[in-house]
């Protein structure tokens, strides 16, 4: 009966108006005021108000720039509902309304509710955008929304909410549109709209609209042409920083996370201080994080700051010569009871040690014995696979530089991170064998530990001979390579000729990467020198000839002139065995070498190759 009651009143309204227009009256404003408040109070419950187009068609074109305004108002209202965007986003009311833009009508009331009328006809509403679109008014609309800045007061800020409004019902699904607003310069008039309303409660709504415009846009560019210059992330900063919305704070961070691919928007969100901010933020908030969503932003928050940290520019800023606010508020969240907070600090660690001067600071400063007393609690197949990850990636880069390896090794990372071989998830694998194999360089006491443990080895040959991570593939090779290279130890020899790693050796030899076909050739030079006899039988059902044929006639012309000599040397040490002599005649390793020598890379040893093929021949 209610809203019946309010139609009815609505129609007597509209009635009234008739004649008022018919008669020029003049309580035509008077009956258009109390035409808004009614339709506001009805909502979409304003019945069938059709019959009455004509006469907004009319008043739309009237003499009085207050009528105008009041009469675009009124179809702004009747717009917000469905029915009132079908009923008065025809053609003839859309085309009188996008000529008062055009026209670049002066007066603010007008601008603004036509802006209004028109961004509620394009909302949700195909038939209406394309008809706006086609009339190629948004240059104009750009022109308000310039105008729109540079007015002061309430009544500028209005018409900037507005505009913006317009605008961005006008770009959804439109991304010719888009690439052209980008063109027309749509980003530094959103830049100045957010910088001017963004930073006060009553922008809200108009900082709310910039944001989603910019998220549209970004989506249209690629990663390496950011829409976000230096004075826009500085501007969206700002914003994260002083606004009490939940709303503008994730729309910011939402923008910021997804632009910070790019290296030059790392740069300047470091330099604008975004690291420093969310830290304070992060602090402030975690006791109030009870809910999915709130979660959900904190990591959003967690993860800007470390995707900030991956480029070399904004690291070194944050980082400090180790005196960074960020870089020691990240080494505080290593003892956070937050999870979140707790891998970021790690992951930060990981994208800090990135330059050898930064890795010995940090060990220095005990960085590494605070990761080691991480590892320690989560070094079992049930720990957070996240954690674990990040914790090895980190401990890698920082025992790069020589003289860490050895105080880190006496911080005992070997006994804290031996247990993680029993877990299965290959990402954590991968980065368990490249941080041994990289703590072994040169440290022939932990190699000779590692390498006589015969665990260790088989888990090494079964991942050697895995497809499911070629990752892992290649690491559990090398690190095989590296325990022979590192201890130079029989009882390491022992153990890798009995877990039949022999093989695997051989058959990188042909591998992808010459950094890898290289290290094969010095670890099984090694092996021969040191154990020729025990490891015969091996070689030769390897096919030890047929790979090192294969490696000299499909890279020769890439290979180093002292990868070469490494050739020279293991096809040396073979030729001690009659067996294998035999075995590389037959496989064509000589004729392999003849062919080499006619390239120019290794000219210089010709006479070393010359004397082999020649003992090979006569063999």
């Amino acid at each position: 009966m209610e809203a019946s009651t309010k139609t009815d009143d609505l129609l007597i309204l509209m009635e009234g108006l008739v004649v008022a227009v018919e008669n020029k009256s003049d309580d035509i404003s008077d009956i258009l005021d109390s035409l808004v408040s009614q339709i506001q109070v009805s909502g979409s419950n304003c019945g069938d108000c059709s019959s009455f187009v004509t006469q907004l068609e009319t008043l739309l074109q009237w003499e009085s720039k207050a009528t105008v305004a009041r009469a675009a108002q009124v179809v702004a209202e009747l717009a917000k509902s469905e029915s009132g965007r079908e009923n008065y986003g025809n053609i003839a009311i859309l085309k009188i309304l996008v000529e008062l833009i055009k026209t670049k009508e002066e007066d603010l009331d007008i601008l603004t509710q036509v802006c209004r009328a028109l961004g509620n006809i394009c909302y949700d509403n195909d038939k209406g955008r394309k008809f706006v679109l086609d009339t190629e008014c948004l240059p104009d609309l750009l022109g308000v929304l310039e105008r729109s800045v540079n007015e002061t007061g309430e009544r500028g800020r209005t018409l900037r909410n507005v505009a913006a409004g317009f605008l961005l019902n006008l770009l959804i699904g439109q991304e010719d549109i888009q690439e052209k607003a980008i063109e027309l310069g749509v980003t530094k008039l959103l830049c100045s709209v957010l910088e001017l309303d963004g930073t006060v409660p009553e922008g809200e709504e108009a900082s709310t609209h910039v944001l989603l415009i910019l998220g549209l846009l970004t989506d249209s560019v690629s990663p390496c042409d950011s829409l976000l210059d230096e004075k826009l992330c500085q501007v969206t900063v700002r914003v994260l920083g002083v606004s009490s919305s939940p709303e503008v704070s994730e729309l910011c961070l939402e923008l910021l996370h997804g632009q910070a691919e790019n290296e030059n928007v790392k740069n300047h969100l470091a330099h604008a201080g975004l690291c420093e901010l969310l830290v304070q933020l992060l602090e402030k908030h975690k006791p109030l994080v009870d809910d999915d969503e709130t979660r959900n932003l904190m990591k959003m928050a967690c993860d800007l700051i470390v995707l900030i940290l991956t480029g070399d520019v904004s690291m070194n800023a944050l980082y400090a010569e180790g005196k960074g606010k960020v870089f020691q508020q990240m080494v505080a969240w290593l003892s956070s009871g937050d999870e979140d907070l707790q891998i970021t600090g790690v992951l930060a660690m990981g994208n800090f040690a990135r330059t050898d001067k930064h890795c010995i600071q940090m060990v220095e400063a005990g960085v590494s014995k605070k990761l080691l007393a991480l590892v320690e609690k989560n070094n079992k197949p049930s720990g957070d696979i996240r954690l674990q990850h990040a914790l090895l990636s980190a401990l890698r880069n920082l025992v790069i530089p020589r003289q860490n390896k050895a105080m880190v090794l006496e911080d005992g990372l070997v006994d804290a991170v031996y247990p993680m071989l029993a877990i299965p998830t290959f990402p954590v694998v991968f980065k368990l064998l490249g941080t041994l194999r990289m703590v072994i360089d040169g440290q022939e006491s932990a190699a000779c530990k590692l390498g006589r443990k015969k665990d260790l080895v088989t888990s090494l040959v079964t991942w050697c001979g895995t497809e499911d991570h070629p990752g892992v593939q290649g690491e559990a090779n090398r690190l095989l390579a590296w325990l022979i290279k590192n201890s130079k130890d029989q009882e390491v020899l022992t153990t890798i000729l009995e877990s039949g790693a022999v093989p695997y050796l051989v058959d990188m030899l042909i591998a992808e990467h010459a950094v890898m076909q290289n290290e094969a050739l010095l670890a099984l030079t090694l092996l021969v020198t040191m154990r020729l006899t025990d490891a015969e039988a091996n070689l030769l059902e390897a096919k030890i000839g047929d790979k090192l044929t294969t490696l000299l006639n499909d890279f020769g012309p890439s290979l180093t002139c002292e990868m070469v000599q490494n050739i020279l040397s293991l096809v040396d040490q073979l030729t001690k065995s009659g067996v294998l002599l035999y075995h590389l005649v037959n496989s064509g390793v000589s004729r392999a070498l003849s062919k080499l020598s006619s390239e120019e890379n290794v000219t210089s040893i010709n006479d070393q190759i010359t004397q082999l093929t020649s003992m090979l021949d006569s063999g």
